[in-house]
């Protein structure tokens, strides 16, 4: 867990900077700046390029931290799988090119009269795609290489900075909406242009032929597992963006951009999860393939149970501020209390749920999660479908909250039943016992003030209560390290001062 969880630290610094940025961006920013249908139209071409790009990477994706350990231990056998990895992508994303210019009629047509902005800038999905197909692409080579620090640094930080300068040049006149695009466009491509340069310093950036008596070996079980990781994958993406792709053309880009705003803070919570999650995966796969169960189970249940705590924190401290939260947002974005509810306890069980998804498909029953994923494609557009037309927003959140209740609840009850394990211990419901308490009990702390006051003395008196309780019954072994490693640490550092 040493890696693990010095990684998670730095991530989740890192992520929490990210937050910090990415409020100011979404939720003082972006709304006060750019009208409804513009902020809309920024969110809804992510989306389906995010799922486009699933597309476009072929599994290659996944199969780079599937299979690195069988290739990481010569310079020479991971050039080679480095540059199947890129040719790969290449191909993917030519593919994509021809399907997407060959459908470009149909797609300005099904958008043209609830979203007619979106038809303008149609084509700026094209450079997306290929930014954040070869971002993920060359992020989890340098997550195998167990780096899990520099894709969230530019990802969570770097992106937010550049975004927010040019929200601000643009609300100085300095630049038109139109350049702002451009600038916004660009900035994605920037991602894999500095990996590109980073694997470079690190002699990783290395081409030869991709072919040899281990890729032969290995080849058939790669495809395979490539296929249904590319199948799942754009399950899972889909999941994840369907609600802001039909909102877009049952609805209209006002809406898609109310709903995203809730959707962003709702989400919030998932930070520690994005954190843990970019590490432990890389050590799972190598756990399971020297099948060390007893090291597998521990990994499943303490990242449960650490993800638990940090989400049920979040969760409650984001509710406890709701109030301040709608303040600084505009009038046309007041009616996103209950989607960031619904969202974020939706959000909380997928974390609560720990790795299940990493166990599946780094295992030989990596099938089954194109099959769940299959299912829950089915079940999440339907349901969008029947509840965004009656309510709205309200009913794209209901809709991706009982998908990922469903799609989590077959995924743990599956290792379960296949591995003998599963991820909660008797701490869990106790923390989510104490993390209700601390959210009634902020209901009855009065309006402290002005705006900065209350959301600075009631965030810290819930984490004080909240994180005091679990180490007062000693819940978290890796919370209770994770205090006397900073206490140590700071002791050393006035010491010596």
């Amino acid at each position: 867990m040493g890696v693990i969880l010095k990684q998670s630290v730095q991530n989740t610094v890192i992520s929490y900077l990210g937050v910090a940025l990415g409020f100011v961006s979404t939720i003082l920013l972006f709304p006060n700046i750019l009208t409804a249908d513009q902020y809309g139209l920024t969110r809804f071409l992510l989306s389906p390029a995010f799922v486009f790009a699933q597309f476009a990477h072929l599994g290659i994706k996944n199969v780079v931290i599937r299979y690195f350990p069988y290739f990481k231990h010569t310079r020479d056998s991971r050039s080679r799988l480095f540059t199947l990895t890129v040719l790969v992508a290449m191909v993917g994303f030519l593919i994509f090119s021809l399907l997407f210019f060959s459908l470009e009629n149909i797609l300005i047509d099904y958008y043209q009269e609830k979203s007619p902005l979106f038809t303008e800038y149609y084509l700026y999905l094209v450079p997306l795609v290929f930014a954040i197909l070869f971002f993920e692409t060359l992020n989890n080579y340098v997550r195998a290489l167990q780096d899990s620090i520099t894709g969230s640094f530019l990802n969570e930080v770097v992106m937010r900075v550049l975004i927010i300068i040019l929200l601000i040049v643009h609300f100085f006149d300095f630049i038109s909406f139109e350049l702002f695009m451009v600038g916004f466009v660009s900035s994605y491509c920037l991602q894999p242009l500095y990996l590109a340069v980073y694997l470079y310093r690190r002699d990783e950036l290395t081409f030869s032929n991709p072919i040899n008596d281990n890729i032969r070996r290995l080849a058939k079980s790669m495809s395979v597992y490539g296929l249904y990781s590319l199948l799942g994958g754009i399950t899972v993406h889909l999941v994840g963006n369907i609600d802001i792709i039909m909102l877009g053309s049952l609805s209209d880009l006002a809406n898609t951009a109310v709903y995203a705003i809730a959707f962003y803070v709702g989400s919030v919570i998932t930070v520690p999860q994005r954190s843990i999650l970019k590490i432990a995966i890389p050590v799972l796969a190598d756990l399971i393939k020297e099948k060390k169960h007893e090291q597998i189970l521990n990994l499943y249940r303490r990242t449960s149970l650490n993800q638990i705590i940090a989400g049920s924190l979040l969760f409650i401290g984001i509710w406890a501020n709701m109030h301040n939260l709608l303040g600084l947002l505009p009038e046309a974005y007041q009616g996103a209390k209950w989607v960031i509810i619904t969202i974020g306890a939706a959000k909380l069980f997928d974390m609560a749920t720990g790795i299940n998804g990493g166990i599946i498909m780094n295992s030989k029953y990596y099938r089954f999660d194109l099959y769940t994923n299959i299912l829950l494609v089915i079940l999440t557009i339907t349901t969008n479908y029947l509840l965004i037309p009656t309510y709205g927003i309200m009913g794209a959140a209901i809709a991706t909250a009982f998908s990922i209740f469903v799609y989590n609840a077959i995924k743990m009850v599956f290792v379960w039943i296949k591995f003998s394990m599963q991820p909660f211990q008797w701490t869990a419901p106790v923390v989510l016992l104490i993390a209700a308490v601390c959210l009634l009990l902020s209901f009855e702390i009065p309006y402290l003030f002005n705006f900065y006051f209350d959301v600075i003395l009631r965030s810290l008196l819930i984490a004080i209560v909240f994180l005091g309780s679990i180490l007062l019954f000693n819940l978290s072994d890796d919370l209770k390290s994770l205090v006397n490693e900073t206490l140590k640490r700071t002791g050393d550092l006035l010491h010596k001062k």
